[in-house]
Formats: C-alpha cells, sequence, structure tokens
C-alpha cells in the first residue's frame, strides 16, 4: 500500500511539475500583438497592471494605448517591455524589445 501511495506521490508532483514548466511557443521576433492573439486563443489571459502609475513613462503611455497587462518598460537602448498573462494557476511575461514591440522571450512568473 505504501509503495503505491509513494508511487502515485511521484507521478502526481511529475505531472504537476511538467505542466506548470511547459511555456507556450512564440517565436522570438514576432510581434507581441500577433503573440497576444496566440496566447489567448490558447486560454492565456492579459493580467491588468493595477499598479500602473508605479511603472515607467513609457510603460504608462503602452497601457494608455490598451495594452493594459505592460508590467514595465525600460526605454533605453532596446526598449525593452513585460507584459503579463495568466493561465489557471500559471504567470507567464512576454518580453519585448525595440519600440515594435518585437518578441524577445517567454518566462514563468516565480512566484
Amino acid at each position: 500500500m505504501r509503495t503505491l501511495l509513494y508511487g502515485f506521490i511521484l507521478l502526481w508532483v511529475s505531472h504537476t511539475c511538467h505542466a506548470r514548466t511547459a511555456l507556450p511557443q512564440i517565436a522570438q521576433g514576432s510581434a507581441y500583438l500577433a503573440a497576444k492573439q496566440q496566447l489567448m486563443a490558447q486560454g492565456w489571459q492579459p493580467v491588468e497592471n493595477l499598479a500602473i502609475e508605479r511603472s515607467s513613462l513609457y510603460a504608462q503611455e503602452i497601457h494608455q494605448q490598451g495594452l493594459v497587462e505592460v508590467v514595465d518598460c525600460i526605454s533605453m537602448e532596446l526598449d525593452a517591455c513585460r507584459f503579463r498573462f495568466k493561465k489557471q494557476s500559471q504567470t507567464i511575461e512576454i518580453k519585448t524589445i525595440t519600440r515594435q514591440l518585437t518578441v524577445d522571450q517567454v518566462q514563468p512568473v516565480k512566484k
């Protein structure tokens, strides 16, 4: 009985960990708006930044344009921004570069 329970726990932990680490596949260099549509079609929902006033002026400008999921931006050499999405218990961020909002990477948000 103990072996069966132990095996079940290992299987559950393995499945849970794998489910949480699976990130959506978004091609690096793609346009952010296309990536956003792709994510939403897969069930990901934008997470509105309710504290946008604490973010950079560049991020506030993007937020006002309707991209309310912008977390923050660094308007420097690369003009990098981060956008947050949630699906069930998983949260991810999309990092973009350039003012054209070109996707650079997808990464999980650590809690």
